[in-house]
């Protein structure tokens, strides 16, 4: 026990004197105390001297510091492998048997000495676990990870960590058992490292997504065990139908890999699901890991062109030429004015010269759907019709047309063009335009300006604008077929001409994400994982708000529909669903806010893996590896009764003694309040008694 304080402890000697002075001056001339009893006197001269001496005492803040001793009892942890590869093997059904055996032959020995801990290790980490060996992912390095944050600077006596040595998630435990320092790890090996005769599919790579009608790689690895000079067929299975096949041979060696690629079409749109089979053998081991499925989200991403002209014009064969040599880009020709189906399925519009046959009906169904235009206005289009069109230009303009040349701008800001390009594009031959100035309203971004002869015009030929936030182009001509002429006489090829309009186009075929709904979810989940959505919804100042509903329908393969509705976590939505069976998915997420509808749709899969039942025997040397580099051993499973002794006798194992230090200011000792009080409390019943006042 110390004491300490702020101040010296000198200053108990001026306290004294000072507590003296104050009991001496207060008792010094009162009458009927100098009549009373030589005792009462000497009494109250005492309980106020010493109450006044108490009080400055604990002004200056003594504390006093306690030491006391504390003994914890070592710990011993047991880290059980609750994957389901562990009943992979032939002695599956003892291995729950002698595991819970052995937890209770620990208990009984150990648990009045030793504070025994038990977890269990598959995707996560569980404490108190039962016994049931169905995880589905092995992820040994989290037990480790978790000994080594939840039981820093504890005894931890021993580590038990009993597992066949397979894991198919995160890294080698190895590394997050050295975080464990001066703690031997005994562990437990359950199965055994004998090769059996098996051919099992050890992974399968390929895109999360595919386009229609395009090729995919698809990458398979084999790993066979004692199946020397043996052949089996690989195949590829899609809607209940081989799609592709190979035969692999397997050489004479033990253990061999094989990598297979299969290249595969997308035929279908959305998540198609594929499955791999590999044709079995007689007398393999299991069967079990001869197949998986994997997934493919197919998506349709060719864009809708519509090429719409009020006459025919080679100008048009000249653009559709252009436009399918994608084979993202779906091209339809149609006439202005007849043109009967639905605008909105297009992506963009390319108008060619409106002022022939022009039709307000379609001008204004367009202007209506905020879809991209690109216009053709060539000498047919009228002075009037241009300004009538709104695209951020008027023109003074007669019947006289010009022939000029392209020539590239300086500033090209929208997209790239190669020098070999703005070279090529100066030397096509003329078209023909309107003769006249232009005069802008709004800001343009000009790609192609006018060239007669060697002078280059202030005037457009081809540039850019925006009108009520949807971009358009214009070309301001006709004659574009010349070019396509020229170029191909010349190098028997069109790439200059097509490399400029396929970037004109793709420029004007970017969709902007204006969406108020935004809804977060992966395309793919595990059986095992929590499916968990976000979701963001937007005013029309881009402020993110909570106010409106979001409704969420979730339709399985079946087509039975469940509707949920997202709760408000801060200033976005979340919504859980648990864990799902496997399969395809679609979803449809809707609100209303400001009188309109907000919808939201997209599918997403949940994958069955099975990825514990490839590995058909035991990684012991793994387990070796672990206890070796702590000072630890490795036992069997049907050695492990003799762990009991080891524990027992090792000396590095026992309890440890911890010093605790306490400080405790005078004032929180209630003994001492109380003291005072009762002091000052019979100092005044003495004096009443005695006729004091």
């Amino acid at each position: 026990m110390h004491l300490f304080s702020e101040f010296s402890f000198w200053w108990i000697l001026p306290i004294l004197v000072l507590s003296f002075l104050t009991t001496f001056v207060f008792y010094r001339n009162i009458d009927w105390l100098n009549s009373s009893p030589f005792w009462v006197r000497k009494t109250l001269f005492s309980l106020r001297f010493v109450s006044v001496f108490f009080v400055l005492i604990l002004l200056l803040g003594i504390i006093l510091e306690t030491i006391t001793y504390r003994d914890e009892k070592p710990i011993i942890l047991t880290l059980l492998d609750s994957s389901s590869s562990m009943k992979n093997y032939k002695d599956s059904s003892e291995v729950s048997y002698s595991i819970s055996n052995l937890n209770q032959k620990l208990n009984k020995k150990f648990s009045s000495n030793y504070e025994l801990i038990n977890y269990t290790i598959g995707e996560t980490v569980k404490k108190n676990s039962s016994i049931e060996f169905k995880e589905k992912q092995s992820n040994l390095q989290l037990g480790f990870e978790a000994i080594a944050s939840q039981y820093y600077r504890r005894n931890i006596g021993a580590i038990v960590f009993i597992s066949d040595g397979n894991f198919n998630k995160g890294v080698s435990p190895i590394y997050a058992a050295k975080n464990i320092p001066l703690t031997p790890i005994f562990s437990i090996g359950v199965g055994d490292t004998i090769s059996k005769k098996d051919q099992s599919i050890q992974a399968i790579n390929s895109n999360d997504f595919a386009f229609l009608r395009a090729k995919f790689p698809v990458e398979i690895d084999i790993e066979s065990s004692k199946l020397m000079n043996q052949t089996s067929k690989v195949s590829v299975i899609h809607l209940g139908k081989v799609i592709a096949s190979k035969s692999v041979t397997f050489s004479n060696k033990s253990t061999e890999n094989k990598h297979i690629t299969f290249e595969l079409e997308a035929d279908k749109i959305g998540f198609q699901q594929y499955r791999v089979e590999i044709s079995p053998l007689q007398n393999e081991y299991t069967y079990k890991n001869n197949s998986s499925t994997f997934y493919i989200e197919i998506i349709d991403n060719r864009n809708k062109v519509l090429l719409l002209s009020g006459a025919p014009h080679p100008d048009l064969t000249a653009l559709k030429s252009t436009l399918e040599k994608d084979e993202n880009i779906q091209v339809k020709i149609a006439n202005s004015t007849q043109w009967k189906e639905e605008y909105g399925t297009s992506d963009l519009v390319i108008w060619h010269e409106p002022g022939i046959e022009f039709s307000s009906i379609t001008y204004e169904k367009l202007k209506a759907l905020k879809k991209p235009v690109f216009y053709f206005i060539g000498p047919n289009t009228s002075t009037a019709l241009i300004n009538q069109l709104n695209l951020g230009f008027t023109a003074s303009l007669g019947r006289q047309t010009d022939e000029v040349q392209a020539f590239v701008s300086s500033s090209v800001n929208v997209f790239e063009m190669s020098s070999d390009i703005s070279k090529e594009i100066a030397f096509l031959p003329p078209v023909f335009v309107k003769y006249g100035e232009l005069q802008f309203s709004n800001p343009v971004e000009v790609l192609l300006y006018q060239k007669l002869g060697n002078i280059v015009k202030k005037d457009p030929l081809l540039f850019f604008g925006k009108r009520n936030q949807v971009s358009y182009g214009v070309f301001y001509g006709e004659g574009i077929w010349k070019w396509k002429f020229y170029e191909y006489a010349k190098t028997k090829d069109t790439r200059t001409v097509d490399q400029l309009f396929q970037k004109v186009f793709s420029y004007l075929l970017v969709k902007e994400n204006k969406s108020a709904l935004h809804v977060t979810l992966p395309r793919k989940f595990s059986a095992k994982e929590e499916v968990r959505i976000k979701a963001e919804f937007y005013n029309p100042s881009m402020e993110l708000i909570t106010s409106p509903e979001i409704k969420f329908e979730l339709i399985d393969e079946q087509k039975k529909k469940s509707v949920y509705q997202f709760g408000i976590t801060s200033n976005f939505y979340t919504l859980p669903l648990g864990t799902l069976y496997p399969g395809n998915y679609t979803w449809i997420a809707s609100s209303v806010y400001g009188g309109k509808n907000h919808v939201k749709k997209g599918t997403f899969y949940v994958e069955n893996e099975q990825i514990e039942q490839i590995d058909t025997k035991a990684n012991h040397l793994l387990l070796r590896q672990i206890s070796q580099q702590s000072n630890g051993k490795f036992f069997s499973l049907k050695e492990s009764n003799n762990l009991l002794s080891i524990i027992e006798n090792r000396d590095d194992i026992a309890s440890v003694s911890y010093e605790q230090k306490s400080n405790l200011d005078l004032l929180d000792y209630a003994w001492i309040l109380i003291l005072i009080l009762v002091l000052l409390s019979a100092e005044w019943f003495i004096k009443k008694w005695f006729g004091g006042y």
